[in-house]
């Protein structure tokens, strides 16, 4: 085979060329910890490496709507803790107003402490977030969820929207409460009223009463009661309802209560005399706002009968023990919901840090081969150089000379 110069120096700078190449595809390597920059270099690597970024950079933003979500609950978790604070100085405000040794001026000092203390639950309500909108508005969050109308009740007027925010694949937790959930829906004292002149009614224990009447009031049925006697040895009493079904017997005295779910009938007739009915009142719910505003009017009245006033004081106490009790299942809905994003952050933590390990084996580069590489590249440049030198010699001329 003959062999040309032009042979000689082509194959001496592909070599070159060659060397040249792989020795910068090391240093790139080097410089930038990659095993390769682009998907010609290796395409299923490079679609590993590019399918675990996706997934990476999608928990680096859970991880971003993690923090945004423990700030608004933490800040939600401070208003309603204040709001219950607030209503635990009400309510003993109201049970101090209870005393027939109070003067009418003590009472409006009460009147305007309880004022104070209302105003304070109104900002609270009407909060803030950093981002300017109404913490209980629902989706209606750049209005305040509570105005004063006209004729001076609090109206609402948000919504029930909750913002949720996604912490994790499969994972969306409410950042927000509303508040006709909060403070807009809150029972207020279940009562019942005698529909005959011989019979007295009194709730003696609310909360019994109240686990009765929302089992068996309709809204759109009867609710009456009748309780008849019957003379006898011993005399008799029954209660029954609209439809007949006896709830309750025992033994009558005239005069003397009987015990009822919570209540206390009295019927002043002698036994066997004409029977008496009652019937459970209508079902309500108002905002704390509103209640509180209709017992300050109480107190401020001077003219207030001494049992109107002892309603005004059970109305008043049912209805921020309600209203109480919503803040604190709030409260434990909110601790329920951090415990919920404690476990997805650290479900998220433990899959990102596999994710990521995952992706260095897949793309970065092993530093001791890539060192190794490049002297092995260096040692072959010099020695593809020093060859070159002494091959491209090998000429007649220079034999002749």
């Amino acid at each position: 085979m003959r062999i040309t110069t032009n042979m000689i120096y082509n194959r001496n700078l592909n070599a070159l060329s060659g060397i040249n190449e792989r020795q910068n595809v090391a240093y790139d390597q080097l410089m930038t910890g990659e095993r390769f920059k682009t998907s010609g270099q290796d395409p299923s690597g490079m679609g590993q490496k590019l399918e675990l970024t996706n997934e990476i950079d999608l928990f680096k933003q859970y991880t971003v709507n993690g923090g945004l979500l423990q700030n608004s609950l933490s800040h939600e978790e401070t208003i309603i803790s204040s709001l219950n604070d607030a209503m635990m100085s009400a309510t003993t405000l109201i049970q101090k107003s209870n005393s027939g040794a109070i003067s009418q001026d003590e009472r409006e000092a009460i009147a305007n402490e309880l004022t104070g203390l209302q105003k304070q639950m109104y900002d609270l309500i009407n909060s803030k977030n950093s981002q300017g909108e109404y913490i209980f508005g629902g989706n209606k969050n750049m209005i305040p969820p509570y105005v004063r109308d006209a004729s001076g009740n609090y109206v609402f007027q948000g919504d029930t929207g909750q913002r949720q925010l996604q912490v994790s694949p499969s994972v969306k937790i409410a950042a927000s409460d509303s508040g006709m959930d909060l403070f807009e829906s809150i029972p207020t004292r279940r009562t019942a009223t005698p529909s005959s002149a011989n019979l007295a009614i009194t709730v003696k224990e609310q909360s019994q009463f109240d686990s009765y009447y929302s089992s068996v009031y309709q809204p759109s049925g009867s609710n009456s009661y009748t309780v008849s006697t019957t003379a006898g040895s011993p005399d008799t009493y029954q209660i029954v309802d609209s439809g007949g079904t006896v709830l309750q017997t025992g033994d009558y005295v005239s005069g003397e209560s009987i015990a009822f779910n919570g209540l206390e009938l009295t019927v002043n007739t002698p036994a066997g005399g004409t029977a008496q009915t009652f019937a459970l009142d209508p079902a309500t719910n108002d905002n704390i706002l509103n209640g509180m505003e209709t017992f300050i009017n109480k107190l401020k009245d001077p003219t207030i009968t001494p049992d109107d006033f002892q309603a005004a004081v059970a109305d008043a106490s049912v209805h921020m023990s309600n209203a109480r009790s919503r803040t604190d299942r709030a409260l434990g809905d909110i601790g329920a919901r951090m415990n919920s994003l404690d476990q997805a952050q650290d479900s998220n933590s433990a899959i990102d840090t596999f994710n990521q390990e995952v992706r260095a084996k897949v793309s970065e580069a092993d530093m001791y081969e890539v060192v190794s590489a490049l002297a092995k590249e260096d040692a072959a440049l010099s020695a593809a150089q020093l060859s070159f030198s002494k091959i491209s010699k090998l000429t007649l001329f220079d034999y002749l000379r």
